[in-house]
């Protein structure tokens, strides 16, 4: 047995010192930088309930991008229904664009912008 070990090399392991290994410290990234003032925003909303709507209508009249989690309104159909239907009315006016993402979140665009629902192929 041994001598097969010295022959094709037997199954050992690579040691490594922690010293080979970086600390990644990613609080950097997660930083705010100060704030600027910027002609549109993204902006992330949750749809709790139709009392949320005029505030993201706001927002939508405000040009600005809605990125919504319609998880917890899923689950009334007739409240989801009406919730994308008074979206939908906000689109068309500021002539935006919406569109679903999955099966929990749609992301409404203002005027000027457009979503592309063909997905981008990593190949």
């Amino acid at each position: 047995m041994a001598t097969l070990k010295k022959l094709f090399g037997g199954a050992s392991t690579p040691k490594s010192d922690v010293e080979d290994y970086m600390h990644l410290d990613l609080s950097e990234y997660e930083e705010v930088p100060e704030v600027e003032p910027a002609e549109m925003y993204i902006r992330i909303a949750e749809l709790n309930n139709l009392n949320e709507i005029s505030n993201l209508k706001k927002e939508i009249y405000d040009g600005n991008i809605l990125l919504i989690d319609i998880s917890l309104i899923k689950q009334d159909k007739f409240n989801l229904d009406r919730a994308i239907k008074e979206l939908k009315q906000v689109v068309q006016d500021v002539h935006g664009d919406i569109a679903g993402i999955g099966e929990e979140q749609v992301i409404v665009a203002p005027m000027g912008v457009r979503i592309d629902r063909s997905k981008i192929d990593g190949k």
